[in-house]
């Protein structure tokens, strides 16, 4: 390659090399999970008029943006921690990739447009409200706790059930109907065996950067129990949606209900096989929420 050639493709390298340490960042693809359950509350919240398709583009990009803000602002705080697991040691802040001031730039600017898109969305200020309310919980509560108890999945769960809140309030509605708070209810019990999971395929990392896994203190046969009994309460509590309304269409509630039997016939072969069980569980609510936004969508129509 001449001396030319290699000048004009170092911006291009440069660039490459740039984005793909603001992907690693902020994390989108988690952020497209929570954008899903915002719009799986937006649209089965949605006032008898209906609500804009703006307003649903609104909700969601805001709850990827949060998502992604959050993500960066976690990986401030834990900087060192990740130095330490083979499996975040090549993150861009461990490997000074990237600077803490640009990442604190990169989260605050994903949370300033996540506040704002909120905003314009049909719930106004107080879908917007939900911002600070997910960084107290996630950044303020359950980064540090991680280092303190293996109980601290029970506090990160609360943030990660917000995404379904945020959509209703997004579409006007109130985070303490029935509805919102059922949906909610399946997401916190989601996040747990998805948390439990993780972490014990990730076991030597964890301890390696000194935070307490969820089975440490107890014995393989208790955490399996506890494990499977988390996974029974998710597919009970799914077992409820159609009940609330929450599913309209024939086929759909038997589609939710063959998913949630599934779950209640699968729970303790699930937890025997990490890999296997957190895959399958993270693609049960994937699955979940496809059926409950087309559900809704076609009832809007």
């Amino acid at each position: 390659m001449s001396p030319d050639a290699a000048v004009a493709t170092a911006p291009a390298a440069v660039s490459a090399s740039s984005l793909a340490d603001l992907v690693a960042l902020l994390r989108p693809r988690i952020g497209l999970l929570a954008a899903a359950g915002t719009c799986a509350g937006f649209v089965t919240h949605l006032p008898p008029e209906g609500a804009t398709g703006s307003g649903l583009l609104y909700a969601a990009a805001g709850a990827l943006l949060l998502s992604c803000g959050a993500s960066a602002l976690n990986q401030v705080q834990e900087r060192r921690e990740d130095a330490l697991m083979v499996r975040t040691r090549n993150r861009p802040l461990p490997t000074a990739r990237l600077g803490v001031r640009a990442a604190l730039c990169a989260g605050l600017l994903c949370l300033a447009c996540a506040g704002a898109l909120l905003a314009a969305t049909p719930g106004g200020w107080a879908a917007a409200a939900l911002v600070p309310l997910t960084l107290a919980l996630y950044n303020g509560l359950y980064t540090p706790l991680k280092k303190r108890t293996s109980l601290a999945m029970l506090v990160g769960g609360l943030a990660g059930a917000l995404p379904p809140v945020l959509g209703c309030v997004s579409a006007g509605g109130s985070p303490l109907t029935p509805r919102a708070l059922l949906l909610a209810a399946v997401f916190y019990a989601w996040q747990v065996p998805h948390f439990w999971l993780f972490a014990r395929l990730h076991s030597a990392d964890y301890k390696a950067a000194g935070f307490l896994a969820p089975h440490q203190g107890v014995g393989r046969t208790g955490a399996h129990g506890a494990l499977a009994l988390w996974i029974v309460c998710y597919g009970a509590l799914m077992l409820l949606l159609p009940a609330f309304g929450l599913v309209g269409a024939e086929p759909t509630k038997w589609l939710v209900t063959a998913l949630a039997l599934a779950l209640l016939g699968a729970a303790w072969p699930l937890v025997s096989r990490e890999r296997l069980g957190f895959a399958l569980v993270n693609a049960s609510l994937v699955l979940l929420l496809v059926f409950l936004t087309v559900d809704a969508l076609r009832g809007a129509a």
